[in-house]
């Protein structure tokens, strides 16, 4: 139950709206069982089973009280109007106090709903903001559909099954309180008997509660896997088509839903027998006590029926609150499974975060230096230093100079990046920015020198423009287009059909990949960062856009601090330093120059590139 309690601490921000709607449903459970127990009074008073009461009676805090003070209402009628106007009383009294308790139900439920889309909103903020503040090695563990799932399917069954029951929590209660206190008035006796009963209820309730949850936590997993399985298939429906992978995948997705479908059957049929099985032991337990109460008190039952049959009247109207009651358990029990799986976001550690008094910095003052940095993403292994990305790389790149990182694929050219601006944290050695570590600085200001361009780009489903100035505030309409007009995208921006107020599309899937990289790189530009980073940024681009590019870009980039990862030699050749990697290792710096008179590494890569060409 502890997700449960966390659930219900956001309940703290609605003290005023839980004390009215705990009011309204006590007058509600007041008003229903006031309702009821006028009904054996009326017939008694009716029917002339008891004596008349003539003299109103004293006031006193008990039922006996306003039993007497009824009789002697209904008598004062009945001798002046006729036993027709007393019939008439008794249903306008009982319609007006029906009307007052379903209008303090409906209050109940009309100021809940304020408090049941708030907790569901917090739930989502803390899970978002958590959501982007994890480091990215977080999501190498876990499927991207999997996390969607969990922001949209976990969230609703907890809206469903916890945060739906708080009106039974709130009222339900309130009328088993009422309904016992009125069946102790009529018989101490019956329902001492009724209360040794109950506790088998509560076992039934227990064992079926846990199989529930169990149950509950695998279905929300398996929807996950799901919901990954539908991600998958839309963004690789080139490849599956392809490949002519439909059947295949078709199977890998049957398997996964006919286990969801064995185990939901399972959950509905245990939660479904949860309040049939409820009403059957409270139909039990009412013949028990009269079986009960006839053997032991005879008496009593000969000379108190119309009691009695109250009491048999009010403990039927308990068994609607209590297979509620019994409902609400079982959904919580359902949805504290889904809550597991969000609190396990919001749970999960935040490796990389500023440290106390974290230090600022707005400007790279002189020099970026690497120091027998070494890396690997998964250091809990054992052995982890035999899959380490990098190793023992050091160089140093002075401000306002050019870094080109090159080398053969997976040699650990974005991992080197990545490390740069704490999207990792390393392992081993030291990164300093002018002679600071950089898990020293705020981690918004170090990021905040960066301008990025990846290789895989991201557009949001937005306009032009709003893509471009993303991250960027205050950007005017001037910075915008020169900043499109460097990256080379300005051209084919005015060509679309509203300009850079069109909408692009689901990760600008209404553009090309050269027209979405050139946004990547014009957005970077407007950040006008202190240090430009182009992870083949050019991929996308022909040789002729590759060409007019570099022609507007160069003079942007010797203006800064620059670092190009690139595989093309007319992208590298300009920078002033080349650090070529290879298995993580730094096996040679220099110039372009410098390194091909070594006629190494670098030097083959060159002769391949030239050949290629």
């Amino acid at each position: 139950m502890e997700y449960l309690g966390r659930i219900f601490k956001y309940l703290k921000n609605y003290k005023l709206q839980i004390a009215f709607i705990l009011f309204v449903q006590l007058l509600y459970a007041f008003f229903s069982i006031f309702t009821l127990t006028l009904l054996v009074p009326f017939l008694q008073v009716l029917f002339h089973q008891v004596e008349a009461v003539t003299v109103r009676p004293e006031f006193s805090f008990s039922p006996q009280y306003l039993i007497d003070t009824f009789y002697y209402l209904m008598n004062s009628v009945i001798e002046r109007h006729g036993q027709t106007s007393a019939l008439l009383f008794i249903a306008g009294t009982m319609i007006l106090l029906s009307f007052l308790a379903n209008l303090c139900r409906y209050a109940g439920m009309f100021w809940l709903s304020h408090i049941r889309s708030g907790i569901l909103s917090h739930i989502r903020d803390d899970f978002y903001r958590k959501l982007i503040r994890l480091p990215l090695s977080f999501y190498t563990k876990q499927r991207s559909g999997d996390i969607v799932s969990r922001m949209g399917a976990d969230v609703l069954e907890v809206e469903w099954t916890v945060i739906s029951s708080l009106l039974a929590l709130c009222r339900d209660p309130f009328l088993i309180i009422a309904y016992l206190i009125t069946l102790f008035t009529i018989s101490v006796k019956l329902s001492v008997i009724t209360l040794l009963i109950l506790p088998l209820m509560a076992v039934v309730l227990s064992v079926i509660g846990k199989n529930i949850r169990n149950y509950s936590l695998r279905s929300q997993e398996l929807i996950g896997s799901m919901t990954a399985y539908f991600e998958e298939a839309v963004d690789g429906l080139r490849v599956i088509k392809g490949y002519n992978a439909q059947q295949y995948v078709s199977e890998q997705f049957q398997k996964e839903n006919f286990r969801f479908y064995l185990l939901n059957k399972k959950i509905f049929r245990i939660k479904e027998l949860g309040s049939p099985l409820i009403e059957f032991l409270c139909i039990f337990t009412a013949l028990a006590i009269s079986m009960i109460g006839l053997v032991a008190f005879p008496d009593s039952f000969a000379s108190r029926g119309a009691a009695f049959m109250l009491y048999f009247v009010v403990f039927a109207r308990m068994i609607p609150p209590a297979k509620s009651l019994a409902s609400t358990y079982y959904q919580i029990r359902k949805g504290l499974g889904a809550a597991a799986r969000i609190y396990e976001i919001i749970d999960a550690e935040e490796e990389i975060k500023d440290v106390p008094n974290a230090k600022h910095i707005a400007d790279l003052q002189s020099v970026i230096e690497f120091k027998d940095v070494s890396f690997t993403y998964n250091p809990e292994i054992e052995n982890a230093e035999d899959c380490e990305v990098l190793r023992h790389v050091s160089f140093s790149l002075k401000k306002g100079e050019t870094l080109a990182i090159v080398g053969p694929s997976g040699s650990g050219k974005s991992t080197l990046v990545d490390l740069l601006s704490r999207f990792y944290d390393i392992h081993f050695g030291e990164i300093l920015i002018d002679g600071v570590p950089i898990n020293q600085y705020a981690l918004a200001d170090l990021r905040g020198l960066f301008g990025i361009v990846n290789q895989d780009v991201f557009l949001f489903d937005d306009t032009v423009y709003n893509n471009l100035t993303f991250g960027t505030e205050n950007a005017t309409e001037e910075e915008v287009m020169a900043a499109a007009k460097i990256a080379q995208a300005h051209e084919f921006i005015m060509e679309l059909e509203d300009g850079y107020q069109t909408r692009i599309g689901n990760r600008g899937m209404r553009l090309s990949g050269g027209q979405r990289q050139r946004l990547s790189i014009a957005r970077a530009i407007l950040k006008n960062p202190q240090i430009i980073v182009l992870d083949e940024a050019t991929s996308a681009l022909d040789n002729e856009s590759e060409l007019l590019f570099q022609e507007a870009l160069l003079p942007y980039i010797e203006q800064h601090t620059g670092i190009i990862i690139a595989h093309r030699l007319s992208t590298i050749r300009f920078a002033d330093h080349i650090l070529f990697l290879k298995d993580g290792q730094v096996v040679e710096f220099g110039s372009h120059d410098e390194l091909m008179a070594k006629k190494g590494d670098y030097y083959q890569f060159c002769i391949t590139q030239q050949m290629s060409e």
